[in-house]
């Protein structure tokens, strides 16, 4: 089988958080990182939408691990395109 590492078993984790972000966002980061470590909350939840808006993962589901692997896009709110990454 696939070994699936996670934050809880330190394989992932984030970039320290530069010094200058507001006192807020990091302590709603910390939260939400607390929550993914606990495994009270999955970053694939929905919902979900493309940049065009449409539904990816409903509200209320989770993204399975096949639609993770194959995900080609970036979701709402995320500025660029697939393939426009150097060496694409």
């Amino acid at each position: 089988g696939y070994y699936w590492g996670s934050m809880a078993d330190g394989i992932v984790d984030l970039a320290p958080i530069a010094a200058d972000v507001d006192a807020d966002v990091v302590a709603a980061v910390e939260a939400r990182k607390a929550e993914i470590i606990a495994g009270t909350f999955h970053p694939f939840s929905g919902p979900i939408n493309d940049q065009a808006g449409n539904v990816m993962v409903a509200a209320g589901e989770t993204m399975d691990d096949g639609s993770m692997l194959g995900m080609g896009l970036f979701v709402e709110g995320v500025v660029g395109a697939t393939g426009t990454e150097p060496g694409a």
